[in-house]
């Protein structure tokens, strides 16, 4: 076998491993019910915007009154993947594709990206490491759990598979042209970088390392300077798109920090050593303040979003519900990366110790350092982290088959080491294939309900309809619902949500489901022009059967949730143990009242008081507990008691999250006209209803 038939064939098997692990396991859950079932709301989003580019294509919307109501929303997307998506199915239905067609095609495109990641990962370990780092990295890539394999995936139809790889294309590329010195490969890495910002142009951090690079290594200079070039031509086109004016910042600076790098050089040639090491630095220096003197907005703009993102402005704790933004140390390190990190530390090391250090080295170790970094911050950014240290964990594994050579023949090794990678990988990548993160039978018939028993918000053709920046058309009507199945409300149901998955809106629905007022929360849907309110099982508090957002609901609303429910100790035979006692405010909640009672009115079984003491925790803390506890059969007689025994520490309220005890009066204004699960809330069974309240004229 010659050696490029065995390279093909190791290339070949690691892509397959890949396309595979992404597409079998998935599959049942994707294409179920004769339709596609998207994975995840953002692959909605960009589902709807697809459709209605190829209603008029080329020609992409820039405005979409159906994304928020009221108003609509501007596309908050580049439009490069809406176009590869679009695109490739425009061909294969030569023009006519049929919307069975455009879906399937969008479902299958991530997973295929997702193993093409096996190459530059193949070729970029075999430069620096050798074959056997090449094939051990690609089944490295091929196998990676976690986050990257997630957004590479059947069914996840969103951007991150594209950003992804074409980042590292322009790493690939561009540590050629500094390794080889041939300038058609840094204009191939400027070619990568301009799609990638035509598919995030927020990315602005691949500019930025590529100003350290040049900072760290001058020589880099005009490579980089040729990149910068060839990416500011490719963008172009996308110029008009959201956060646009990061990515040409960015651009603008990289590139007058590489031209002023390359003309020191040239004429700085006599200068002292110690001069010409300084002149890098002054030169970013002199860039920042011109550029900042120049757009002094813009920097301040870019610097709220930097500390919105980390964590440090009053928009911060909606930013961190994102799943997609939690750090590594809430998600996990191994839900996160897999086991490559492993690896791959040792194989940073025998990177940098690889003699000469070539400057093709130095940037694949400040590309991954610093995407380390930002993917413990945000675990999105796994999707760059984790082809590099494929890259460095094939490096460890071909030095651990050399030095142990001696002991056993090489290709056993080397199977040996892609059966490790096999077994450390499968277990928690298989599962998660399986994971289904699209909306559920309850959520399918409630979105298919509303789409053919309501009226469209906006005239007739408006779905398809070609909406330019300037053209502002707003629907007549928007569904109150949590920002998280806004993408789901408009592309499955076709109608225009009041909040969406850019968490425009979420804090008026925050406000809204927990208005203990039904008064002002049904005034303010008549204000707005609300027509339908959809909750769910997450609304309300369920201990030990789902989660609940009611707790972040209260926080963005600047409430405090002590206000809502406490948390008392109670004397057992096994020590004090926590009981949690839900208070009167929570069950008027609007999210309560209309999830657990239909928004009608309770006759309640009558609230209990728990009469609290104190005791100090280990470290001194006083926490209550709960002395005794008397139920009283009416709200009045609870009342009455407890007025008549003020001086005492007592606290009223329920021990059910799913059942007031106390009385409510039926909300007025709001009817019930859907429910996935007429069944009552019960403890023996699933809480699993979802259900959608019209607002009435009355």
């Amino acid at each position: 076998m010659t050696p490029r038939l065995r390279r093909g064939l190791a290339i070949a098997a690691a892509m397959a491993a890949a396309l595979l692990l992404r597409v079998v396991p998935s599959f049942p859950v994707v294409f179920a019910g004769g339709g596609v079932h998207f994975q995840e709301g953002d692959a909605w989003f960009h589902i709807r915007t697809v459709h209605n580019l190829l209603a008029h294509f080329p020609w992409r919307s820039a405005w979409d009154p159906y994304a928020l109501f009221p108003g609509g929303a501007e596309i908050p997307t580049a439009p490069l993947w809406d176009y590869v998506l679009a695109t490739t199915a425009w061909i294969t239905g030569l023009g006519r594709p049929s919307a069975w067609l455009v879906d399937s095609i969008a479902a299958w495109i991530p997973a295929i990206l997702g193993a093409l990641f096996v190459l530059p990962v193949y070729a970029l370990a075999r430069r620096w490491f050798g074959e056997i780092a090449a094939v051990c990295g690609a089944f490295w890539v091929a196998l990676a759990p976690g986050v990257f394999l997630w957004s590479a995936h059947l069914g996840l139809a969103d951007h991150h598979a594209l950003e992804g790889l074409l980042a590292f294309l322009t790493l690939t590329s561009l540590c050629a042209a500094l390794d080889e010195d041939r300038p058609r490969y840094a204009w191939l890495a400027g070619i990568a970088l301009g799609l990638f910002l035509a598919t995030r142009p927020a990315g602005i951090f691949v500019p930025a390392m590529l100003v350290i690079v040049t900072a760290v290594a001058p020589s880099a200079a005009p490579a980089i300077l040729r990149a910068v070039l060839a990416a500011a031509i490719v963008f172009l086109p996308a110029s008009q798109s959201l956060w646009s004016n990061y990515a040409w910042l960015s651009l603008a600076a990289a590139g007058a920090f590489a031209a002023l790098v390359v003309i020191a050089a040239r004429v700085g040639r006599g200068w002292s050593p110690p001069i010409q090491r300084a002149v890098p630095f002054a030169a970013i220096a002199l860039v920042l303040v011109v550029s900042f003197l120049l757009r002094p907005v813009l920097w301040a703009s870019l610097w709220f979003e930097i500390r919105r993102v980390a964590g440090f402005t009053n928009a911060s704790p909606m930013v961190s519900t994102v799943q997609e933004l939690t750090t590594v140390f809430r998600a996990g390190v191994f839900s996160t990366f897999g086991a490559v990190w492993i690896p791959a530390l040792p194989g940073l090391i025998l990177l940098l110790r690889g003699k000469p250090l070539s400057r093709g080295r130095i940037l694949m170790a400040i590309w991954s350092i610093a995407m380390a970094i930002a993917a413990t911050m945000q675990i999105r950014m796994a999707i760059y982290l984790i082809p590099c240290a494929a890259v460095l964990a094939g490096g460890a594994c071909e030095a651990a088959c050399s030095a142990a050579s001696r002991y056993e023949r090489r290709p056993i090794l080397v199977a040996a080491t892609i059966l490790l990678i096999f077994a450390v990988s499968l277990p928690s990548a298989l599962p998660e294939m399986r994971h289904d993160n699209g909306p559920n039978l309850d959520w399918q018939q409630t979105l298919a309900w509303l789409r053919d028993h309501s009226e469209d918000p906006l005239p007739a053709g408006g779905w398809t309809r070609y909406y330019s920046r300037g053209d502002h058309a707003s629907a007549r009507w928007g569904i109150a619902v949590w920002w998280d199945f806004g993408y789901w409300v408009e592309a499955i149901a076709h109608r225009a949500p009041m909040s969406n998955g850019t968490q425009a809106g979420a804090e008026d629905m925050a406000r809204f489901f927990t208005e203990t007022s039904p008064e002002l929360a049904i005034a303010w849907l008549h204000d707005k022009g609300a027509r339908y309110i959809i909750v769910d099982p997450e609304a309300p508090f369920f201990a030990g059967q789902n989660e609940s957002r009611f707790p972040l609901q209260v926080l963005l609303r600047g409430g405090n949730l002590k206000d809502y429910m406490k948390l008392l100790l109670r004397r057992t035979e096994q020590g004090a143990q926590a009981t949690p006692v839900y208070l009167p405010a929570y069950y008027r909640t609007m999210a309560a009242h209309l999830y657990l009672a239909d928004g009608g009115g309770v006759t309640g079984s009558g609230p209990w008081l728990f009469k609290t003491g104190t005791i100090q925790t280990d470290h001194g803390v006083p926490v209550p507990i709960i002395e005794s506890a008397t139920h009283f059969n009416t709200d009045l007689e609870a009342v009455s008691y407890l007025r008549s025994h003020s001086s005492e520490n007592l606290t009223i309220g329920c021990l059910d999250p799913g059942v007031s005890c106390f009385n409510l009066d039926p909300i007025r204004g709001i009817r019930q006209v859907f429910t996935s699960d007429p069944q009552p809330i019960s403890k023996g069974r699933a809480v699993r209803a979802v259900k959608i309240f019209e607002v009435t004229a009355d």
